[in-house]
């Protein structure tokens, strides 16, 4: 079973927060979500009295533990981009995935990784249709 972290915006926005929970729902066929607070409604609230190195740290451990990151990248976030950046110099597996209709464009730095798999979509159903071919290639 493969190891996936979830990566998707939490302080910088959380209007993409209903796909993250279908997808996260999808992705649990296809492996174990190590982060699943990301999808989670009160994990801002829940993280008040957990301090920043504390949640710092469990994240950093979790991608090094994970086999794949998969990243909702429509709402820009620095975490998100933090996390990818982490990701690509610790040689993960990167999906990133965005709503073309909302962000039309993605950064640059991002865009133009060519180790980043990168996926607009109109409808997250067009992603979740196609996960399993997404996670083996």
């Amino acid at each position: 079973m493969i190891k996936i972290y979830f990566s998707g915006s939490i302080y910088g926005g959380r209007q993409k927060l209903s796909d993250y929970k279908k997808l996260m729902q999808e992705l649990k066929k296809y492996g174990e979500i190590l982060n699943e607070e990301v999808a989670d409604d009160n994990v801002i609230k829940n993280e008040e009295n957990v301090s920043d190195e504390s949640i710092f740290e469990n994240l950093e451990n979790e991608m090094n533990k994970a086999d794949i990151i998969f990243a909702e990248l429509t709402i820009p976030s620095l975490g998100v981009g933090y996390e990818l950046g982490y990701a690509d110099s610790h040689k993960k597996k990167i999906i990133g995935i965005y709503d073309k209709t909302i962000t039309p464009k993605i950064s640059t730095m991002i865009r133009g990784n060519k180790r980043i798999k990168i996926i607009p979509y109109e409808d997250i159903n067009e992603i979740i249709n196609n996960l399993e071919n997404l996670l083996k290639n």
